[in-house]
């Protein structure tokens, strides 16, 4: 007996599901993400918070996004963390028909404990292979942070934060904010 091909999702299929659970879309099959836990949680607002408005300042125009379903490659979408579609990039997200269209100028990803190889290694690879500019990754647990920018198709590091570091990119020219703005005090302060 032959059994029924599995059928794939596509980018728009996913993005249209209702889904009471959090999930990504990898090789057209949902996989299902990891809850954020209290630190993550915390790390999310606070750069909402201190980021906002400096990179308002800086670009008007320009789009954040939290928890957005955005396609990378074919059969594949993510939700990071954090998403910044700079003004020149607007035209990738659809406000009138509630969408995304295509990759961002910027995705943060805050590292999970339990998850990540996923954000470290797998989507560090999918990113650039979509051509996402810039990919920043905050690890609450180690309070460090890390900005690639894509160069060549490849993810180059621009920055690697720790300790009383001003994180600052390219992306936001004169940002230069305390590290110890966007992590939760640590229990020994």
């Amino acid at each position: 007996m032959v059994e029924a091909a599995e059928k794939l999702l596509t980018f728009e299929e996913f993005a249209s599901l209702r889904r009471d659970r959090r999930y990504e879309l990898v090789n057209g099959r949902l996989e299902e993400l990891v809850a954020p836990r209290p630190a993550h949680s915390w790390v999310t607002f606070r750069f909402a918070v201190v980021m906002g408005p400096l990179t308002e300042a800086i670009d008007p125009g320009g789009y954040w996004g939290a928890e957005l379903d955005v396609p990378t490659l074919p059969l594949h979408g993510r939700r990071p963390d954090l998403v910044y579609y700079a003004s020149a990039d607007l035209d990738r997200v659809d406000l009138h028909h509630n969408r995304v269209l295509g990759a961002p100028t910027l995705v943060v990803e805050i590292l999970s404990p339990d998850d990540e190889i996923r954000d470290l290694v797998v989507k560090r690879e999918e990113y650039a292979r979509a051509g996402i500019a810039h990919y920043w990754i905050l690890d609450p647990q180690r309070r460090t942070a890390l900005t690639l920018v894509l160069r060549k198709g490849q993810y180059e590091v621009a920055g690697e934060f720790s300790g009383m570091d001003a994180f600052t990119s390219e992306l936001f020219p004169g940002l230069a904010v305390p590290l110890t703005r966007l992590f939760p005090p640590s229990v020994d302060e």
